[in-house]
């Protein structure tokens, strides 16, 4: 016993040794804040703390409870514009790098549900790639946010640059503000943003494409009508030059030049190029042949309608036979249509005519005659032509119909006469004659022309359209024309132009269409070979309308052998000129607009199953060198974003299960570490490094989940979750590793609980296995060292033990009760205990001892009660007041059986009588009749009565109620004289058993006395010869 007691102690202090060593470990200080993680654009820092222990020589691991690392931001001033994004660099790190036998050139992804792992984009394939697990510290979670990926978990990060800081920006770009800029919810809500560049001006060739601008919600972050951002100034749609393909050489039309003549027929004449448009907007001149055909007209017949022309009749004969007359004659426009006669160059009707005979007393000196030409005679009479006549120029013809007019100078014309010759240039003439009417004479008179409005004065002569004198125009020699090839033999003729034999003027060939023919010579000419040439080919269209294209054309270095079937021979190019020409070209350089951009869908996420495939979709807009530039998801229709994620289903998945394995895991000593399985509850020792299984079937244990208390648990340098699935936990904490460990598979779960044990845990433990402990059992047939099972610990076969305690007291001390004692299956070393289900025991062929006994205990008893009686009448106790009653029995639980009150609890009895107010509760004296004259025969004599306290009503006794009510008389003396029968009688009545001993007998049946013993025995034979008393 003594040997038991001092390994017990022994195993007692190594355990305090243990914990206080455990509990004791502190941390020591923070170091340096790290180097910041980046330059610029926001980096992390971070300090870090050692674990000390307090027993420095233990050799166990330091345990200490809180967070090893703390973090910071650092270096948040922006990059310098044009620095590459910080995902990027990370991504293009893998460009030298071989993937699956392959090199590429990576892009960045940002995964919106792991924003902090490195997923990137091979150029080509467009499928995502996780190429890290996590990204570097500084990363941004999300572009354009504070929030930055720091060890892998993404921190929140406020505008003022702090971990875990609530403030953002508002409309206003106020850190932390309440968007006070903004007036009633309109001013500085709404702003121009830039959305892309309008299509290419042109088709072909050089064009301009202009930045477009749309209005947008600041507050929605959509795009709203423009009208909204009126009141704002909109940015200039700065433009661009693009070019989609080259243009093929057109037909380039001049304007139609002035016709020949005015009337009669000529013709109008224009300029008609085939040109080419070179890139720096040079036109060059092309041969017809490389046109579209047929070619514009470049002559066309215009004004065929007959000229207008005066024709005058002859003059009539002078008015008057002596002094100053008239003569008038007929002037006529022959015109087509709305083209009439010039004014100007109508001849006069009217003129002034004399007999060189004067008429006494007919003349009129008021007239003065003016000579303005030879062979005009015109009067002026001092009046001026308005500005507002509506007909300034009047033919002679229709002088009369305007008489009205005509009383102001107007200018007259005459019809044109005759052309001055029949073909080739004419003139033709008519009068012009500025007149006025005089009512007085009736008629019009000549004045000079500059009593008429000058401006509107009509032409006089004109050119005649006639006909060319075809006899004037010959053919003329003018040398060869140029052959028609510059190799391989060509032609050229004689050519030959149409001139005029008069002056030597070349005209149009239509002159010379009656002239003599001359014979036209034709020759071979540069009947040479070829030299090698570029033969060059237009360029086609641009492969892209923007984001920088190419655009291709053909470019060979041939020489032609035969030029009618174009047949060449084709050369190496160092063979013509050099340098080669451009045989492709950028076009299109301009910035697209923003479009959806979609990769190539993800491998499905399951291997059976329904699961999930993913793609990238990212807002792009293709820079003028051909690459997709990611830019704010609100440059593109939020109504058009392709779907990123879609189900998928495979082969029908194995049913998964979770092996679990019930039992409970007992740390007794100190351990390096201890796996544990899903299913235990364990109670574990400050410090030990675990280990957390969960067995999966139907499924790779990798993708086992892990919660802790419902929560999901972020690896970290001290937990981590191995690629088989298990969770390791180093230097485990109650304060930080203590609860409920769930691990998810699909939709299955199963729970680990972690407690950790303390000193007196142990203790405890330990004490109730002592015999297991130190090797021998209490009682040899609950144990059986030769029944043994594999250890789920370490995989060892060890031997099971039935562990069984005392009785404990039974579960109740009366009627039916079991005690019960405690049968456990174990395995029990001196570091653990394991407890396992008595199945597994019973299984291994241990008999399993009864848990629980019927205990031999007397019935349960309680008491009886029935309901209060009504206050009795018969039962007054004081003045005013009587009781209730109600029947008090002991019985058995749950039973009507009535047993003996000593089978009760008495001091538990209920009352079986209370008080209660009874109003006819009034006391009252009440006595007997008087007695016999009592006494000796002589005169002292008396009589007696009884007197008692009674209950009006019940005439019951009422105690000493009645001692404040006036007491009636009990005695008085009496005169009867004794006989002598009466002394006889005294002295020969014989003593028998049952007679009357008392003088107030005659009274014990009125006082319902004879219920008491004393006054049965004195009054034997009153008592007997009435029915008896009930009892009390």
């Amino acid at each position: 016993m003594a040997s038991t007691i001092f390994k017990l102690s022994m195993a007692v202090c190594v355990l305090m040794a243990i914990i206080s060593s455990a509990a004791g470990d502190h941390w020591g200080a923070w170091s340096s804040w790290s180097e910041c993680s980046r330059t610029c654009g926001g980096g992390a820092t971070y300090q870090e703390r050692k674990c000390l222990r307090s027993n420095s020589r233990s050799r166990s691991r330091a345990t200490c409870g809180g967070e090893r690392l703390r973090y910071n931001t650092c270096n948040n001033e922006p990059c310098s514009a044009g620095a590459v994004d910080f995902r990027t660099l990370q991504c293009s790190a893998y460009n030298n790098a071989s993937y699956q036998g392959k090199f590429f050139k990576w892009l960045p992804y940002t995964d919106q549900k792991n924003p902090c792992t490195l997923y990137c984009i091979p150029v080509g394939v467009r499928t995502v790639i996780k190429l890290a697990p996590k990204v570097l510290d500084g990363t941004r979670c999300k572009p354009n946010s504070y929030d930055m990926c720091i060890s892998g978990k993404c921190w929140t990060v406020g505008c003022d640059h702090r971990l875990d800081s609530p403030l953002k920006l508002d409309l206003c770009s106020k850190c932390g503000g309440n968007n006070s800029c903004l007036d009633d919810g309109t001013k500085g809500r709404y702003h121009w943003i830039e959305v892309g560049m309008s299509p290419c001006s042109t088709s072909c060739g050089d064009g301009i494409q202009t930045y477009q601008y749309r209005c947008r919600d600041r507050l929605t972050g959509n795009q709203i009508p423009d009208n909204r951002c009126d009141d704002l100034p909109k940015p200039n749609g700065s433009g661009k030059t693009c070019f989609r393909r080259q243009c093929p050489p057109v037909w380039k039309i001049f304007p139609w030049q002035d016709c020949s003549v005015s009337c009669g027929g000529g013709l109008a004449k224009r300029a008609v190029r085939c040109m080419d448009t070179l890139r720096d907007g040079r036109q060059q001149w092309l041969h017809d042949s490389f046109c579209p055909h047929p070619k514009p007209a470049t002559k066309r017949k215009c004004n065929p309608h007959i000229c207008p022309r005066w024709y005058a009749g002859v003059w009539s004969p002078c008015s008057v036979t002596c002094g100053w007359g008239e003569q008038s004659r007929e002037v006529v426009c022959r015109h087509q249509g709305d083209t009439f006669c010039e004014m100007d160059t109508k001849p006069v009707v009217r003129r002034n005519c004399t007999t060189l005979f004067s008429c006494d007393g007919h003349g009129n000196s008021s007239y003065k005659a003016e000579h303005d030409k030879p062979d005009h005679q015109q009067l002026s009479l001092g009046i001026r032509a308005g500005r507002s006549d509506k007909h300034p120029i009047i033919n002679e013809n229709d002088v009369h119909k305007f008489k009205n007019e005509m009383l102001s100078p107007k200018f007259v014309v005459s019809n044109w006469g005759e052309c001055s010759a029949t073909c080739g240039e004419a003139y033709r003439t008519r009068y012009v004659r500025c007149q006025v009417f005089l009512p007085l004479l009736g008629d019009t008179v000549d004045m000079a022309d500059s009593e008429c409005y000058e401006s509107y004065r009509p032409a006089a002569t004109e050119l005649c359209s006639l006909e060319p004198c075809y006899k004037n125009f010959k053919w003329q020699n003018r040398g060869m024309t140029t052959c028609s090839r510059s190799c391989l033999g060509g032609t050229q003729e004689t050519l030959l132009e149409c001139v005029n034999q008069l002056d030597g003027s070349t005209h149009s060939p239509e002159n010379c269409q009656f002239a003599e023919s001359v014979a036209i010579e034709r020759r071979v000419c540069n009947d040479i070979p070829c030299p090698q040439r570029w033969r060059i080919g237009d360029f086609g269209e641009c492969s892209t309308t923007c984001g920088g294209g190419q655009m291709f054309r053909t470019v060979r270095c041939i020489k032609q052998v035969d030029i009618p079937n174009d047949r060449v021979v084709q050369l190496p190019d160092v063979m013509c000129e050099q340098p080669v020409p451009l045989r492709a070209r950028k076009c299109n350089t301009q910035y697209c607009p923003a479009n959806w951009a979609s990769g190539l869908w993800s491998s499905c996420s399951v291997s059976c199953g329904a699961g999930v495939m993913l793609r990238p979709v990212v807002c792009q807009r293709v820079s003028p060198d051909g690459e997709p530039v990611d830019v704010d998801e609100y440059n593109c229709p939020p109504s058009e974003r392709p779907q990123g994620e879609k189900r998928c289903e495979l082969k029908s998945c194995p049913e998964v299960k979770i092996k679990q394995r019930p039992m409970k895991f007992i740390q007794i000593n100190k351990m390096k570490k201890v796996r544990l399985s899903v299913g235990t509850d364990a109670h574990i020792l400050h410090g030990t490094n675990l280990i957390l299984k969960c067995p999966v079937r139907g499924m790779k244990n990798k993708r086992v989940e892990w919660l802790k208390d419902g929560r999901r648990i972020l690896p970290s340098r001290r937990v981590t979750v191995s690629r088989k699935g298990h969770l390791k936990i180093r230097r485990s904490t109650e304060r930080e590793d203590a609860g409920r460990y769930t691990c998810i598979a699909q939709e299955k779960k199963a729970d680990l609980h972690i407690t950790f044990n303390n000193f007196m845990d142990v203790l405890q433990e330990t004490v109730q296995r002592e015999k297991y402990l130190l090797g021998f059992l209490a009682d040899e047939s609950h144990g059986n060292t030769s029944f043994t099972v594999k250890d789920p610990f370490d995989r060892q076969h060890r031997p099971l033990q039935l562990v069984v305690s005392n009785w404990t007291h039974c579960s109740s001390a009366c009627g039916r009760a079991v005690r019960t004692r405690n049968v456990t299956c174990e395995i029990i070393t001196h570091d653990y205990l394991e407890v396992f289900p008595l199945r597994i025991c019973k299984n291994a062929g241990i008999r399993i001892p009864d848990s629980q006994e019927k205990c031999d205990n007397l019935p349960c008893t309680t008491w009886f009660t029935k309901d209060w009686s009504k206050c009795q009448t018969d039962m007054c106790v004081s003045e005013g007041y009587s009781v209730k009653v109600r029947t008090v029995a002991c019985v058995k639980e749950n039973s009507s059986t009535v047993l003996d009150d000593s089978m009760c609890n008495k001091a538990e009895r209920p009352l079986s009588k209370k008080p209660c107010q009874n109003s006819l509760c009034r006391a009252m004296w009440t006595t007997s009749e008087w007695s016999k004259c009592m006494g000796d025969c002589d005169e002292k004599r008396f009589q007696t009565r009884l007197l008692m306290c009674v209950w009006q009503g019940t005439e019951t006794s009422a105690g000493r109620a009645c001692v404040n009510l006036p007491r009636p008389e009990l005695m008085r003396r009496c005169h009867e004289k004794c006989s002598l029968g009466m002394w006889s009688n005294r002295l020969s009545q014989p003593d028998i058993d049952c007679t009357d001993n008392s003088d107030y007998c005659n009274i014990v049946h009125q006082m319902k006395l004879c219920r008491f013993t004393t006054y049965r025995t004195l009054c034997c034979h009153t008592c007997n010869s009435v029915a008896e008393d009930p009892p009390s």
